[in-house]
């Protein structure tokens, strides 16, 4: 029960905090060809994999893996908004191919 709490706590967490710094809920459309990074995605999924991965590793912190989940929703957040571009460039379009 603690693990779904600590799930549902880093979605929250991650995309409460990428919508106070300015990140859209949703990428624009169309979603399978936007390069936008949103709150949900890649933000909240980034955040369930890593919590996920503690989680594998037997690292659950404090409170069953709560406080954990909250740390985890914040830094995913700020990654994703400061640092995702700079890790993860955006490829280069088909027309400038041509």
């Amino acid at each position: 029960m603690y693990t779904l709490i600590s799930y549902l706590l880093v979605v929250g967490s991650a995309i409460g905090v990428g919508l106070l710094i300015k990140l859209p809920l949703l990428p624009e459309r169309p979603m399978r060809h936007s390069w936008t990074i949103s709150a949900v995605f890649p933000t909240a999924v980034i955040a369930l994999g890593l919590l996920a991965i503690f989680f594998q590793l037997g690292i659950r912190g404090f409170y069953q893996g709560m406080d954990l989940a909250i740390i985890i929703g914040i830094l995913t957040a700020l990654f994703a908004k400061y640092l995702f571009e700079d890790a993860f460039p955006k490829p280069e379009s088909e027309e400038s191919n041509e």
